[in-house]
């Protein structure tokens, strides 16, 4: 089993390497970020399921099939877009009903439905969602690997503290740039430094293969 944060700017190919990993692995990839088809289509992956990651409710439904099947492995792509898609979610249902609440159950009306905006005083409902996603996948006794565009200088307090709690989880958190792969944290498997994309695919398949750990780590230096 592997748990696995990919982090990466926008284009740096982490759907690319979702989708090559789903096709070797047999893993379900459930697409917030509404990229994979075409992925899939370019490098033939007919094998690979995908489920729809948008709106909110779908997602959540995406979430229980891929929890409930027998896939080996749910990747979840990306949090990023999650955090977007909870916040229209917040948003559409503050608006249908006329007022929102903030944390302690303080409810506030809605002035004016067509101006308003989930503001930061709403963000620790969006980041609540999100630990509510983590701890799913992570009590479903599968791997998974999530990815994430890694949070800037002007991220909030809130963003900077879910992402070290969802790297904290991980066993594996790496950083993707096109074909490399650099290892941030590895809590098993002693990688560091930079790998190609091809090659640590093929390690996340020898780490799927086998469930005892000393196979896990064997099979792991045969692909070294």
């Amino acid at each position: 089993m592997v748990k696995l944060m990919l982090i990466g700017e926008p284009g740096a190919g982490k759907t690319h390497f979702s989708i090559e990993v789903a096709k070797v692995t047999g893993a379900y990839v459930i697409d917030v970020d509404e990229g994979a088809e075409p992925i899939r289509s370019k490098l033939k992956a007919n094998n690979v399921t995908i489920l729809h990651g948008t709106p909110w409710s779908t997602f959540v439904n995406s979430l229980k099939t891929a929890v409930r099947s027998d896939t080996p492995m749910i990747i979840i792509d990306s949090l990023t877009e999650l955090k977007e898609i909870i916040k229209k979610h917040i948003k559409d249902k503050a608006v249908q009903s006329g007022k929102f609440y903030l944390q302690g159950m303080h409810e506030k009306a809605i002035q004016d439905p067509d101006t308003f905006i989930v503001t930061w005083e709403l963000h620790p409902t969006i980041y609540d969602k999100i630990r509510d996603v983590m701890r799913t996948i992570n009590s479903a006794h599968k791997s998974f690997i999530v990815t994430y565009h890694p949070p800037l200088g002007q991220s909030s307090k809130g963003e900077v503290k879910i992402f070290k709690e969802i790297i904290r989880i991980c066993d594996i958190v790496a950083k993707i740039d096109r074909d490399t792969v650099q290892i941030k944290k590895d809590r098993f498997f002693d990688f560091n430094g930079d790998y190609s994309t091809d090659y640590f695919v093929q390690v996340i398949k020898a780490i799927l293969s086998y469930d005892n750990y000393d196979d896990i780590l064997k099979a792991v230096e045969e692909v070294k």
